[in-house]
């Protein structure tokens, strides 16, 4: 699994047989639009073409901050153009490729061999001593034919079909129930967590809030020493702001506990539904297992 940061325009080559990739902006272009997607969408950050060794996939535009983008059978190279001051990051997921399909049929039986030919006549004895003149005996019968030969051995059975892929192997996630006051300044406070076990996770992990005063608000997503991923904001007194994050690959030898924290510098809530709109399941965590 190899991780590639791009700027401007380029061929990036890729480590063959991986199932997806994961497209993350570090830096949006002055220029860019956004959508009303949720998490935000956005336009003319920059293209991007999959490419096998014969030739290239049509292009389709980054549209998100972080994309995970599923690989046919094949693909060896990333085609890539950014716009302006456009930097993303692109991580490969290893496995199969979700788009292949399920186990092929069992092949047909193998068609039965053709009869064996006929054995060849045996060897003709050694001439016996010559004997004393005896009468004349009568004719013998005529012997019997040989045998026929062998039929021969059924051809083998074709191979079985590949098997199907396995797609993603885990799934975990948490919403927040009630509104958490972060009551001191500068200082991160725990909002969610989720329990992973031995494996390769992505964490997607958003929350949204709403400030007294001009005020920064920041999260992250962490096990308490390693930080995996984060996002910050600055809002003017008393708007609403949202964030959201994906994590890097977290590889885990075991269970550990993955947490959403926050921090502010002024006064900050992180809601649990929408102050404007009673939107549910604004503050949230949610992890896949990749490998």
């Amino acid at each position: 699994m190899s991780t590639y940061e791009l700027t401007g325009t380029g061929v990036q080559a890729l480590t063959a047989g991986q199932g997806a990739l994961l497209v993350v902006v570090d830096t949006l272009p002055a220029n860019h639009g956004s959508g009303r997607a949720n998490p935000t969408n956005y336009y003319d950050v920059g293209l991007l073409r999959l490419g096998t060794a014969d030739g290239w996939y049509p292009a389709f535009a980054i549209e998100s901050d972080a994309q995970v983008i599923p690989l046919p059978t094949g693909i060896t190279r990333l085609g890539y153009a950014l716009f302006g001051a456009a930097d993303i990051d692109v991580t490969e997921i290893a496995g199969p490729s979700p788009w292949q399909g399920p186990p092929g049929a069992v092949g047909a039986t193998g068609a039965t061999g053709a009869t064996g030919a006929t054995g060849a006549a045996g060897a003709a004895g050694a001439t016996g001593a010559t004997g004393a003149t005896g009468p004349t005996g009568p004719a013998g019968p005529t012997g019997p034919t040989g045998a026929t030969g062998a039929t021969g051995a059924t051809g083998a059975t074709g191979p079985a079909g590949p098997a199907g892929g396995s797609g993603v192997l885990g799934y975990a996630s948490t919403t927040l129930a009630s509104a958490v006051n972060l009551t001191s300044a500068n200082t991160w406070t725990d909002i969610l967590s989720l329990s992973l076990g031995a494996g390769t996770w992505v964490v997607w992990a958003e929350a949204s809030g709403h400030n007294g005063s001009n005020s920064s608000f920041g999260i992250r997503v962490t096990d308490g020493t390693t930080h995996y991923g984060g996002a910050e904001l600055t809002q003017q007194t008393g708007w609403n702001g949202s964030l959201s994050t994906v994590s890097e690959p977290i590889v885990l030898t075991g269970t550990t506990t993955i947490k959403l924290q926050a921090i502010r510098n002024n006064s900050w809530q992180v809601d649990a539904t929408g102050s404007q709109h009673s939107t549910t399941k604004v503050t949230r965590m949610l992890a896949l297992q990749v490998a």
